[in-house]
Formats: structure tokens, sequence, C-alpha cells
């Protein structure tokens, strides 16, 4: 893998065009030049196969999107500072950082992303931001775009997209767009393997496979409606804050916007209306406390025919001893908590162990263990305080990390946006 080098069809597949130019080289160059400080840093041993390769180009597509003012990063940034009041999560940024540069921190943060991307989702864990080969490496791939960057040229075809002059008058036109920027755009790294996951799903439920139709069909819905890491953008609203509102095709890609964010699945309605009852019920019964603690699935099932008058006739409930939780949430209805319940802190909490919470509470924030909601007001009410990661740092700059960005965390890894 270390001798592997990145060509320019290699840099294509990142853009909405097929014939490189002489900017398209540059740019593959400055990834070849990424890529060997990941393999001099020892920072490429953190991917498989083509990842650190992915990295390098994505980084340089970054550098190439900051020179070319296309706008895509400062999208991202500005719409995190509106929303948080500062341009990162995780990194406090300097008197010289510049919306329209490059900077240093947007070169760490990006670095963390596809490192947790890639080397994170594999390995079920939270890569820390901290970690100090990762910032060496974000140190000289900074430093190398500042050797660059009074000769590194603007890619006109990029600028294009985006420019007033060019027409978006069909749905056709708008979707070929779309496309490019859900599937290929540099900073979205799992949206293809999410066109994947869901077409086997929906296969699955379906009882068939290869429906060549099918699988248009999602590619289209997923590149209007799915979520994306970044603040639970859609895709069709990060386009809607690239194109001016003055551009004359502007009405479409806002309406586009529009329904997107307005998407609700058929399958959350008929479920939010399926489980009303019950969660109305729950809270008459446990009007103040998030959950109810119980020792075992006998109990939680003794719980739901005397409480709930919800009966499982022939079910055999283990009496085995284990902490659970039971909530309650308008989405889901009535749920049963078996994980990290002990990382709970509750005053009512039997099993609370802050010892192991310092540990594993952070796993709320990256693994679904709960409704949002029902997250959201464990949040409130301190229920998580002992999230944290570990930082060379100290224990204040780990807990830091998680309690100063949980907003963050729950949109990037969920996928859902924190109201």
């Amino acid at each position: 893998m270390k001798n592997s080098k990145i060509y320019s069809k290699d840099w294509l597949t990142l853009h909405p065009y097929v014939e490189s130019s002489a900017v398209d080289a540059y740019y593959t160059q400055i990834a070849n030049k990424i890529y060997d400080i990941l393999v001099a840093t020892e920072l490429v041993n953190s991917f498989e196969g083509n990842e650190a390769q992915q990295t390098a180009l994505r980084l340089a597509a970054y550098f190439e999107d900051v020179i070319s003012q296309t706008n895509i990063w400062r999208t991202f940034i500005m719409g995190y500072k509106e929303r948080y009041g500062h341009y990162l999560p995780f990194f406090t940024t300097s008197d010289h950082y510049y919306e329209d540069e490059a900077n240093a921190e947007d070169v760490r943060f990006l670095l963390w992303h596809y490192i947790q991307q890639y080397h994170g989702w594999r390995k079920g864990t939270f890569v820390n931001p901290d970690n100090l080969t990762t910032q060496a490496a974000s140190n000289m791939i900074y430093q190398l775009f500042c050797d660059e960057w009074t000769t590194a040229p603007e890619n006109p075809r990029m600028q294009q997209l985006f420019s007033t002059e060019t027409r978006y008058e069909t749905i056709d036109q708008y979707n070929e767009l779309l496309h490019w920027f859900h599937y290929h755009m540099y900073l979205l790294t799992d949206t293809e393997a999410e066109l994947t996951d869901t077409t086997k799903d929906y296969w699955q439920k379906k009882g068939i496979q290869n429906n060549e139709g099918d699988v248009m069909l999602i590619h289209n819905l997923l590149a209007h409606v799915s979520r994306l890491p970044f603040l639970a953008y859609t895709s069709p609203y990060w386009l809607s804050k690239l194109v001016s509102d003055t551009h004359p095709d502007y009405a479409l890609f806002k309406e586009q916007a529009d329904q997107s964010l307005a998407f609700v699945n058929p399958e959350e309605t008929k479920r939010r209306e399926e489980v009303a009852t019950d969660y109305e019920k729950f809270k008459k019964y446990l009007p103040d406390d998030l959950f109810l603690y119980l020792h075992s699935e006998a109990e939680f099932y003794d719980f739901l025919a005397q409480r709930m008058g919800k009966m499982f006739p022939g079910r055999r409930p283990s009496t085995a001893q284990r902490p659970l939780a039971v909530y309650a949430s308008p989405e889901d209805g009535i749920q049963l908590l078996n994980l990290d319940v002990d990382c709970i802190k509750d005053e009512k909490n039997p099993f609370y162990n802050p010892e192991r919470a310092a540990r594993a509470a952070l796993g709320f924030f990256i693994v679904k263990h709960c409704s949002l909601s029902v997250l959201l007001e464990m949040q409130k009410r301190g229920m998580l305080a002992d999230a944290q990661t570990k930082s060379v740092l100290g224990k204040e700059r780990g807990k830091a990390i998680i309690q100063d960005n949980w907003q963050f965390l729950i949109e990037y890894f969920f996928k859902e946006e924190v109201k």
C-alpha cells in the first residue's frame, strides 16, 4: 500500500466531469504529496485498502475548493458558526483563522473526519481528535498548502457548477448535479455504502434481488432526503446554500431544499401514530422520571402487563439479573435500554457506576442506545456528565471534547438534527 500512487483517474472520481486537465493534474500531484506525508508520519497505518489514498485525494479536494472559492467547505463552517457560535468542533480557532482560506484547524478536523469515517467506523470506536500523530500530519499538510497557496490554480470547471451563468432549468439537470454532490463530493465518504445497504434491506424485505429499477429509485431518493454527518444537512439544502439567491434557477434549488428538510419517512409517521397511546400511558405512570430501572427481563414483562396492559401469552422472559432501564418516547413508544445502563448518572439508578461511566458513557453519543428525544433529555438532566474521551492534554480536555461538542457528535454519528 505504501508504494501506491494516486492517478488522475482517481482524482476524477470526486468530480462531475471525465476528462482531465492541467488543473486536475496539479491537484493529483498535491494528493500524492499528502499521501507521502501520511506515509512519512506512519498515519497510513490507520487505514486499510485504498482509504489512505482516498484521504489524500479528499484533502487535496478541500484545498481545490478553498482555492477555487466554490464554498463547499465554507458552507459547513459558516453553518456551524451560525448554530454553535464558532467555526469547528473540537478545536479552538486562532485570530488567524480565515473563512475563505485554508486553515490549520480545518486540516486537523478533516483529517480527524476521514480517520473516523474509515478507521473509526471499522473499529466501532471514537477517534481521539488530539492524537499526536494526526496533529503532526495535519501540520505538515497545512504547511504544504501554505507553500502552494500563491501558485495553486483555480478550477474553472468546478466554479462553473455554481455560477449564475450555468442553468438548471429542468429537474433532470438539477438531479445530475445533486447526484454528483451526494455520492462524490469530497466530504462525504459513506453515501455509496448507504445506497448499497438500503437497497439490500429493501430487497430482503420484498424477497427480491438485483432489480436495477429499484437501485435507481433508491439512488435518487437517498440523494434527495438522506441526512449528512455535517450538521445533519441534506444534499439539496447544501446545494441551496452554494448557489446565489440571484441565480436564475434559485427557486428550484430552494424548493428542493425545503422538500428534503420536510420529508418524513412514512414508516416513521405510522410508527408514531401506533405508539402514541403507549407513550401517554407511560408518562402518566412516570411523569417526572425519564427511566424506570429494572433488574431482569421478567420484571420488564411484568411491568408491561400490570401497568401498560400489554400481554405476551406464552412468552417466558428470563429472570437472569442484569441492569435494565425502561423509557418511552414519542418516536418509539415504550423501549427497553440494556446498554450502558450503569453509565446513567441518576440518583434513582441503582446500577450507576461512576468509574465505568467515565470509560463508557461516550457510547451514548456515538452508538444509538435510545431515541433522540430521550438522549437530549438525558443530557439536559446531566445524566451523561461523565462522558469523556482520553486526551494527551489531560482529563479536563478529554471531558471537554465530548461535553462541549455533544450536539455535533449526535448530528455526526446519528445524522439527526439537534433542535
